[in-house]
């Protein structure tokens, strides 16, 4: 990970730790591979800066969960203080309380470990709750005090660790169970369900029991009385004292010299920095102007070591803390606090994000839903094996050229697309799906991509068969992808890749030649199954519009319901958003031969476009039943100022009365 993104990620100033790969990996060695890190969450206006971390959708159902822990604890806190005053009240009420509270975490904790495929969702989940468990219980010796002076006094610090232990190993208990039977369901490793920072948690109590600890050490006066068993203000007192001192040392050039070289350290840096190294107090000690009877001595010296490599792990754990980002829905909006964004806000408290955040909500099976809905697009080279095929049989130059140029052809398409801020979700061996979550950039990144493929078959682009585009506005599931590596990726599956592919590839119309396959691979003579479908080859031929496959790129359904695709094609849904959609259009009336299309032009960020839309008709797509399909044709030819303006018209509107002009014109003619 660079500088930049450690910037990002541990922002703010920390007392002790370094915000180096050096002393991150010395804190926790394993941390970029076992910790969570932080995702994007856009804003609603996309190209503003995204906030870095992790979003966690806000619900009753959590608020009842953090509510169940802290009448547990305040129920143990009770039996406690009547046992030491010799009035024990029973642990009903206690035993009730964690069995409310238990149910629920194990909810979480099984929704967030069978969701989870390499996401750290358990480990997220515990950075979001620990926030909690640690405020209860750093409060704690308050409430006792409230409840019965005398004895927080004198037990209450003792009570604070003997309720969190006894909390820890039941949570622990839990959390255990659900791993090791979600691991038997899904033929897994028990640790891979287990997270990771609750281990960590469970080794450094800090974490969940204090949420600040100041340079002075204020906060942990509970931690020194109640786990050290020291007495926590002369502790104080006397590493303030070793502050002091060293800072006076640290004005001398050859003490800050000869300290520099020994810790390679080539910039000065503040005492607690120092003092935080590895056993560098106990080198402080060595020399002989170290008074062990005002600094610390010898036993506290371990008590400091021990306890500053604690702190770190805190102040690393508590920076990622920071990052979870509660989110609110409202009325369909997705809000959060502008501090919890890290921003300023002077006018409202509250920043809205975009409609495409897919915030964490711990109490559903998904956590995160892996529905979405997207625009996507789609390109499809025609008759792309077959050339291949060719291809090899010409020779190793012709191969190696033919590669050059379809490599070529891809990384255009790649910067245009990413210009256009679209997604690249997956290669699909002759073409590639994108998505993206404007109807109007997918559009023109359509229109480009076909002008790509003209200016390659200008340079000699060997696959010259055509070029076949298809956009929809569909659903798909998000499949986690890990890698070897560690990272993650989504790969896109489900309905809306079907209709897509379904769109280029016109998959209705290869039925019939599936059923000859079939029955020639049974033996039957060519001739009498070539003759068995004549009449309804016969009659693909008649109907295939030979004015529309006159055109360079073409679209168009047949008699038969069958598309046949060499263009772009659209959805209804997807021209349905776009003439709903935020951007500036204006519509005009244009015609070529038989055909009337509603011409659109718009901004597609570096300048306008223009296209034209027309209805196909209704298409019989395999598995998908029928439905309404749309050619979008390339209007660059066109001026815009020459055409009929069509003012506020409804896009959909003037593309149906187009379709019945066509449809009552090609009645006539028949």
């Amino acid at each position: 990970m660079n500088d930049a993104a450690l910037a990002r990620l541990f922002r703010g100033k920390f007392s002790f730790l370094r915000a180096d790969p050096e002393d991150l990996r010395a804190t926790i060695p394993e941390w970029e591979e076992i910790l969570p890190m932080p995702q994007r969450i856009f804003l609603a206006q996309e190209e503003a800066t995204p906030i870095q971390g992790f979003p966690i959708l806000l619900t009753d159902s959590l608020t009842q969960l953090r509510e169940s822990l802290a009448a547990y604890v305040e129920a143990e806190e009770e039996f406690e203080l009547s046992t030491i005053r010799g009035r024990p009240i029973g642990r009903s009420r206690a035993s009730a309380a964690w069995g409310l509270y238990a149910d629920q975490l194990e909810r979480v904790t099984e929704n967030a470990a069978s969701s989870s495929f390499g996401r750290h969702f358990p480990s997220i989940f515990w950075l979001y709750h620990s926030v909690g468990v640690a405020r209860l219980f750093k409060e704690s010796p308050r409430r006792v005090r409230r409840n019965d002076l005398a004895v927080g006094k004198t037990h209450g610090d003792q009570l604070k660790y003997l309720i969190f232990n006894r909390y820890l190993d039941k949570v622990l208990s839990v959390t255990y169970d659900v791993a090791r039977r979600v691991a038997e369901s899904s033929e897994e490793h028990e640790q891979e369900h287990f997270p990771a920072l609750l281990t960590r948690m469970r080794d450094n109590m800090l974490i969940l029991t204090e949420d600040h600890i100041s340079p002075d050490l204020g906060e942990l006066g509970s931690f020194f009385v109640g786990c050290l068993r020291v007495d926590g203000r002369e502790f104080r007192e006397r590493f303030a004292r070793l502050v002091e001192w060293h800072d006076e040392r640290l004005e001398s050039p050859d003490f800050r010299s000869a300290i520099g070289r020994m810790l390679g350290v080539h910039e000065h840096q503040g005492s607690r920095h120092y003092l935080a190294r590895p056993a560098y107090v106990s080198f402080l000690a060595t020399r002989r102007d170290y008074d062990q009877e005002t600094l610390l001595p010898t036993p506290w010296i371990k008590v400091w070591e021990t306890l500053v490599a604690r702190i770190k792990e805190f102040e690393f754990l508590a920076a990622l803390r920071r990052l979870v980002v509660p989110i609110q829905e409202v009325d369909g909006r997705l809000t959060c606090s502008a501090a919890a964004a890290g921003r300023t806000v002077s006018q409202r408290s509250d920043i809205e994000l975009s409609d495409s955040t897919r915030p964490m909500d711990f109490m559903t099976p998904w956590v995160v839903d892996p529905l979405v809905e997207r625009f996507g697009l789609i390109y499809d080279i025609t008759e792309f094996s077959a050339i291949v095929s060719a291809l090899r049989r010409s020779g190793n130059k012709t191969q190696d050229d033919s590669i050059r140029q379809i490599f070529r052809f891809q990384r255009r398409i790649n910067r245009m697309t990413r210009a256009h801020r679209l997604q690249l979700e997956k290669y699909l061996g002759d073409g590639a799906l994108y998505s993206g979550r404007f109807a109007t950039r997918l559009l023109a990144a359509a229109v480009h991509l076909q002008r790509f493929y003209k200016y390659a078959l200008a340079e000699g682009f060997p696959f010259d068969r055509g070029l076949r585009i298809a956009l929809n506005y569909g659903k798909y599931r998000l499949l986690p992808i890990e890698s070897d590596g560690g990272d993650h990726r989504y790969e896109f599956f489900g309905h809306g890749i079907v209709e897509l592919s379904r769109l280029v590839t016109g998959k209705s119309s290869q039925e019939i030649d599936g059923v000859k396959t079939a029955l020639l691979s049974r033996g039957y003579d060519p001739e009498h199954v070539d003759r068995f479908f004549a009449p309804v080859a016969q009659e693909t031929i008649q109907l295939d519009g030979r004015t529309e496959e006159a055109r360079e790129f073409y679209a168009y359904v047949n008699q038969s319901g069958v598309l046949i695709n060499e263009g772009i094609v659209a959805t209804q849904r997807f021209i349905e958003h776009l003439a709903n959609s935020d951007a500036a259009l204006s519509l005009f009336r244009a015609a070529a031969v038989r055909r009337r299309y509603v011409a659109l032009s718009c901004d597609e960020g570096s300048g306008r476009i223009t296209v034209g839309i027309r209805k196909l008709g209704m298409a019989r797509l395999k598995g998908l039943g029928s439905q309404a399909i749309y050619e979008v044709v390339d209007g660059a030819g066109w001026n815009t100022q020459e055409l009929e303006s069509l003012g506020d018209a409804a896009l959909l509107d003037e593309v149906e009365k187009d379709f019945g002009w066509a449809t009552n014109a090609a009645a006539r003619r028949s």
